[in-house]
């Protein structure tokens, strides 16, 4: 019996529904386990969540469960679940999610309300065995809480639960990984305050770590985004020391590989599924609605009205960014809503000060704010863009630099000291843009339902769609604004 026993790891993360880089994956990991265990070494293939993203037809159409299929053809082993895959799924399609899955799921900090148990599609960590050597699998995802507990669930700090789960398995196994949606920051915390933690396979950040880094006796990887890396960890396991005696990492860059013609074949099947499913008309459109980032568009009151009225707040208020497609008069499919607004977000609720509301607004027409990138938090767009209202009409001047003349709200001049309940999107809550929707209270998130959704739903309305192409916002020059 040799002195050493080989695993190589290779591990994917953040595919993000990118299923033109999946076949490509696939002949990585089947060509090197075959040759690794050719050599009679050991292969471990695992994802560490957001391989579904619901802005492509396919994760769409089938709730995620084509990318199951992908990754049961792909043969992966073990996986944890992303945020996309927690919190953009209702609570019913996530417990639908794995039915078929032939990989393993772990999840330590997602639980059942009820029973305080994580769900029985999944489990709180495994032990894998390779020849000899004994390994603790754990999986930890990004703990959201506000928008795990809409949706029905409990999500769980990370760092008590790895503690104890550490300390009942270290002694019975020789190696512990943990496959963590948590981001890079975090697991570099991980890796230096929870002693134990041999491999870190990170995801969440979307860091290409090209040979991993280590802190303190913890090795970190990461893959990138979108499947353009496959991670690989070389773990040499020294039997007569009872130790690891060398861990390395890389990455293989995805393009080197063919494509599986079969899994190819396979991913085109369920578009043109997903498209028969999705294509169908749900509304006819009298009118195009033109997008435009940086103006206001009937397009974009539409969506303040729609968020308005669906969390039944006095004001409704979203990002004019979120759109990325026109909408052609004529007949409208789910699918072209999709191709409008990919993004994973969804409408909320706060209530905040007419001052408040007033920052708000002044931030929102300064030039750099329109023009700002923004990235994460469910965003698929590029930038800010205007913002859209309703409920408002708002006269501004743009001279030297813009600013609020005058807010009308609902037809009453806004008071700075009443509170008023404002209709607008999740992903301002948690990339603190506006800091003063932050100080609001009676914060209610709507969930399950994406922007998507609810306006497949408030299109109907001809009134509103009506009302969306009267202005909200005036422009006025300096003279009238002398005048006023």
């Amino acid at each position: 019996m040799a002195d050493t026993c080989t695993l190589h790891i290779l591990h994917t993360n953040d595919l993000h529904s990118h299923f033109d880089t999946m076949p490509r994956i696939a002949t990585c990991l089947s060509i090197h386990r075959e040759e690794w265990e050719g050599k009679g070494e050991h292969v471990l293939t695992v994802d560490i969540g957001d391989h579904m993203d619901r802005m492509d037809i396919r994760s769409e159409a089938s709730f995620g469960k084509t990318n199951v299929q992908i990754m049961n053809r792909s043969a992966i082993q073990y996986a944890t679940i992303g945020n996309n895959e927690g919190i953009t799924l209702p609570k019913d399609k996530l417990n639908e999610l794995y039915t078929d899955a032939r990989f393993t799921i772990i999840t330590g900090n997602l639980f059942e309300p009820t029973t305080n148990s994580v769900p029985s599609w999944a489990v709180p960590y495994a032990i894998h065995t390779v020849g000899e050597l004994r390994l603790a699998i754990l999986g930890m995802t990004i703990p959201f809480g506000p928008s795990y507990q809409s949706m029905g669930w409990e999500i769980k700090e990370p760092i008590p639960i790895l503690r104890e789960q550490i300390a009942a398995l270290r002694s019975a196994v020789d190696v512990v990984i943990l496959l963590s949606h948590l981001g890079y920051q975090t697991d570099c915390v991980l890796a230096s305050e929870v002693d134990g933690l041999d491999i870190i396979l990170g995801g969440h950040s979307h860091r290409a770590l090209p040979h991993g880094e280590r802190i303190g006796g913890t090795l970190i990887t990461q893959a990138g985004r979108f499947g353009e890396y496959v991670g690989h960890v070389e773990l040499v396991w020294d039997r007569t020391q009872n130790g690891i005696k060398d861990v390395r990492a890389e990455l293989f860059h995805t393009e080197q590989y063919q494509v599986d013609e079969s899994l190819s074949q396979f991913i085109e099947s369920e578009k043109v599924w997903a498209e028969n499913r999705l294509f169908q008309p749900i509304a006819q459109l009298e009118q195009d609605l033109h997008i435009g980032w940086t103006e206001e568009t009937p397009y974009g009151s539409f969506i303040a009205a729609s968020i308005r009225k669906w969390t039944g707040a006095e004001i409704g208020m979203a990002n004019g960014g979120l759109l990325l497609a026109d909408l052609a008069r004529g007949s409208l499919s789910f699918a072209d809503l999709l191709h409008s607004m990919p993004h994973p977000i969804n409408p909320c609720a706060v209530t905040i000060t007419g001052a408040q509301l007033t920052t708000v607004l002044e931030q929102a027409i300064q030039p750099e704010m329109i023009q700002r990138e923004l990235r994460g938090y469910g965003f698929r767009g590029k930038i800010e863009g205007w913002m859209c209202v309703d409920g408002l009409h708002i006269r501004y001047s743009e001279d030297d630099q813009p600013q609020i003349i005058q807010i009308e709200v609902n037809g009453q001049p806004l008071d700075r000291e009443r509170l008023y309940r404002v209709g607008t999107i999740d992903m301002f809550m948690y990339n603190r843009m506006f800091p003063e929707l932050l100080l609001g209270s009676e914060l209610t998130f709507f969930l399950p339902e994406m922007l998507r959704e609810v306006l497949a739903t408030t299109i109907k309305d001809q009134q509103m769609l009506q009302n969306a192409f009267l202005p909200r916002w005036e422009k006025i020059s300096s003279a009238s604004k002398n005048q006023s």
